[in-house]
């Protein structure tokens, strides 16, 4: 097998993604020819083929391609964070942040975050990918993302976890709710009233065992994959859900946050991180999450419990 070139893995990726050699060729600004004869010199050096291709169709990965293509997408990726790796040595503020964050997590720390890494590195750029965890941690095992903001749920063992803050689980209720406005309530207290759940991937794993320490049945009357549906649902009083991290700007949204009674299972909010080499910029973006993120925590949802 003769060795591979960081041209032929380019192009690969950029066919994969654009589905076709002709879409491909334009996006990269080079000619069909010279794509297609970099597909075959790559394939005959792998020995296998990667894409079943047929004139007037998309390409479609093979049964090879299917295995072979998220590990081609990585050299791709870490070939890029090492070239910014370098760049970033000689000029460690410019480069780009690719962050991702659970999506429930995102609108409460995110956005200061991202404002206090541009006041400090305004040389640097950052991206944010908003996801379940299910995607998050795939966009941390190809390379198009940096790290992610999220809870130590179900962390693949190629991907490093940095603690930094535990989040207690707390009842959602309509501020009209006989029980709103309670210090703590007892999951069993609202057992026959309906539960809204934020059934994301994963996360849903977590409520169900909330339930199950508390020693009450999870039956969802409704499920819900937008967090902003959930607490509209909540505050025109249609249900109760669970939720962790409590926005600090609630004005008059109709809710109330309550603690939940009992030794229900607590999540740790940190940063998952690939074990690859990070671009500076990305390094200090990991610094400032990790020396702010407690702080910002106790300003922007109040106590943690």
């Amino acid at each position: 097998m003769s060795s591979l070139n960081l041209r032929q893995i380019r192009y690969v990726v950029a066919m994969a993604d654009a589905g076709s050699i002709s879409a491909a060729a334009r996006t990269l600004e080079v000619s069909q020819p010279t794509l297609s004869s970099s597909l075959r010199e790559l394939e005959q050096s792998l020995g296998v083929s990667l894409f079943v291709r047929s004139p007037g169709r998309p390409l479609t990965e093979t049964a090879e391609g299917r295995v072979l293509l998220p590990e081609i997408r990585r050299l791709a990726a870490h070939a890029d964070d090492v070239a910014q790796r370098a760049s970033g040595l000689a000029a460690p503020t410019t480069g780009t942040v690719r962050i991702g964050s659970l999506v429930t997590v995102a609108p409460v720390v995110v956005p200061p975050l991202v404002r206090e890494f541009r006041t400090d590195q305004p040389e640097a750029a950052v991206t944010v990918t908003t996801a379940d965890q299910r995607a998050l941690l795939a966009g941390l095992d190809n390379g198009d993302l940096h790290m992610a903001l999220t809870y130590d749920l179900d962390i693949d063992e190629g991907v490093d976890f940095v603690p930094i803050a535990q989040v207690a689980p707390k009842v959602l209720l309509s501020s009209a709710h006989p029980l709103a406005g309670r210090r703590s309530v007892h999951l069993a207290a609202l057992a026959d009233e309906p539960f809204v759940l934020l059934d994301l991937p994963v996360s849903s794993d977590y409520f169900q065992a909330v339930f199950l320490a508390a020693g009450v049945s999870m039956r969802p009357s409704m499920r819900c994959t937008d967090l902003s549906f959930v607490r509209g649902l909540v505050a025109e009083q249609l249900g109760y859900s669970v939720v962790n991290l409590v926005p600090s700007q609630r004005g008059d949204d109709g809710l109330s946050y309550v603690s939940i009674d009992g030794a229900v299972p607590r999540l740790q909010l940190g940063l998952a991180m690939a074990r690859r080499t990070l671009p500076a910029a990305a390094e200090e973006f990991a610094a400032l999450v990790r020396h702010r993120l407690p702080k910002l925590l106790t300003t922007r949802t109040g106590r943690r419990g």
